[in-house]
């Protein structure tokens, strides 16, 4: 029996033109603010602030307006495009959405708020950005991520499985002497749109604070951009996972460890609770998304998970692996 592919609901259809909703607003509100103001606005703008908020970093006030549309429009693209990409197969596009409505809210206050401390000032030199106007700046990202939590849409309905409980996976046939290997790569939307998320954030907060602070946004931004994916391979080494562009870090479970493979649709909340190298008791594994996964039964009779597409594939590969390795031990 085929089973047909759900209907995406509208709301999941409409979520790239969710996502670019706040990012406009913000643009239109912080030209808004500037052109009412921009005959009090000092040449050059203050644009940077040190740790007491006093500016030493100044912008010419012809090239202001380009780099904050540019901050606030460069995220809205890439956020648009993985609300496309996602298309509502997985749960984690309602909170792709509500980290876009929280750096668009970000962004949007604080560069309004900038012209206005400019206009307010009269004298770049005199102009002032506190730690209050940060941390206002961070309660307006967060009733914006709220907002757009709201306005998501439910996630598309999951696909019927064919059949209750976990998929067994078959042996594959190999032939004596015969080298096979199934390599695919696997990543999470939400964690790849958190990267550079914080990474934008990051870049705003050097802009009108300092380095120092900004360090604790960019660092995390980093990590979440280079680790947020991972090719998985079988082959007669095991089953093994490393980031898609670096050797390392490097996951490898050896044959000889490994029982039994099969495939099973994982929650990553409820099975594993989130996202990343999840640990707990009786269960390990790399869950970057959820869905399909490949569920290998150790011989210390623990299970190590991995979340990849084609796992059934994968899995009875990797059985046809390790029952000729034991033959070849004697096991």
């Amino acid at each position: 029996m085929t089973l047909n592919a759900p209907v995406r609901p509208a709301a999941i259809r409409r979520r790239p033109f969710v996502v670019a909703s706040p990012y406009l607003l913000g643009a239109a509100a912080f030209l808004a603010v500037f052109l009412s103001r921009r005959d009090r606005l000092p040449d050059p703008m203050a644009t940077h602030f040190a740790g007491a908020g006093r500016a030493d970093g100044f912008t010419a006030l012809g090239v202001f307006p380009y780099a904050a549309l540019g901050v606030l429009l460069v995220p809205a693209a890439l956020f648009v495009w993985f609300a496309r990409a996602e298309g509502g197969r997985h749960a984690n596009g309602r909170a792709l959405v509500a980290v876009a409505y929280g750096v668009a809210g970000f962004g949007g206050f604080l560069l309004t708020d900038l012209v206005v401390a400019n206009a307010r000032a009269g004298s770049a030199e005199d102009a002032r950005l506190g730690p209050w106007q940060l941390a206002a700046a961070l309660v307006v990202a967060a009733v914006a991520a709220a907002l757009g939590l709201l306005l998501a849409g439910r996630s598309a309905p999951a696909v019927p499985e064919a059949a209750d409980g976990p998929a067994s996976a078959p042996r594959l046939a190999l032939q004596e002497g015969e080298s096979v290997t199934w390599t695919r790569t696997v990543g999470s939307r939400a964690l790849f749109a958190c990267g550079p998320a914080l990474l934008a954030l990051g870049l705003l907060v050097a802009l009108v604070a300092d380095w120092g602070s900004a360090l604790t946004l960019l660092v995390p931004g980093a990590l979440l951009s280079v680790m947020a994916g991972a090719r998985v391979t079988v082959d007669r080494h095991g089953l093994t996972a490393t980031a898609p562009w670096l050797p390392w870090p490097r996951l490898r479970v050896p044959l000889a460890r490994i029982e039994e493979a099969t495939s099973r649709d994982i929650n990553a909340w409820k099975d594993m609770g989130g996202w990343g190298y999840r640990v707990h008791p009786g269960r390990s594994g790399l869950v970057l998304r959820s869905g399909d996964a490949i569920v290998a039964r150790l011989t210390t009779g623990s299970e190590f998970v991995i979340t990849v597409d084609d796992a059934a594939t994968a899995a009875a590969l990797l059985n046809a692996l390790v029952a000729r390795d034991r033959a070849h031990h004697g096991g």
